[in-house]
């Protein structure tokens, strides 16, 4: 399974910061409601897009990648990319907070602000996912699945 990275794509914020008038249980209920309407891959993409904070950073791109917004250019300044990201976060996440150097921190306080958190969940040891990144995996909507079908959709949606 590929990592799901539901944040910066393309080394910007893709799932990004969820928003405000969003809880992670009724993003979940509407996914779960999405889902059992019959809703295709790209309608959820594009759900995502649309009401999880990625407009914040970015544009709808093309050739299967997303673009940015002034905002997403200064924010992706110095970002490493999604999966170099999540794959410094499983070692992070092994270190106590306290312990980690400043850098680490940093990473760390990215990987947030970039709504990480939204699908991946940092417990004492490992990187998981929250049920909504459970319930995307589980549908093949990882980071760059998601990239792919917002960033090639049709004109109309641009």
């Amino acid at each position: 399974m590929k990592s799901l990275c539901l944040i910066l794509l393309s080394g910007a914020c893709a799932w990004a910061q969820a928003s405000s008038s969003s809880s992670p249980a009724a993003a979940l209920e509407e996914l779960d409601k999405m889902i059992a309407d019959g809703k295709s891959p790209r309608e959820l993409a594009q759900h995502l897009f649309d009401t999880q904070g990625c407009k914040g950073c970015h544009t709808i791109g093309q050739g299967g990648k997303l673009g940015f917004t002034k905002q997403g250019e200064e924010k992706a300044q110095g970002f490493e990319g999604c999966i170099s990201t999540l794959k410094a976060m499983s070692v992070i996440a092994k270190m106590p907070e306290n312990q980690r150097s400043a850098t680490q921190r940093r990473r760390a306080q990215r990987f947030e602000e970039f709504g990480c958190t939204a699908c991946h969940k940092i417990t004492p040891g490992k990187v998981g996912l929250t049920e909504v990144g459970a319930k995307l995996a589980h549908l093949h909507l990882g980071c760059v699945e998601v990239e792919k079908l917002v960033a090639s959709g049709s004109a109309s949606q641009r």
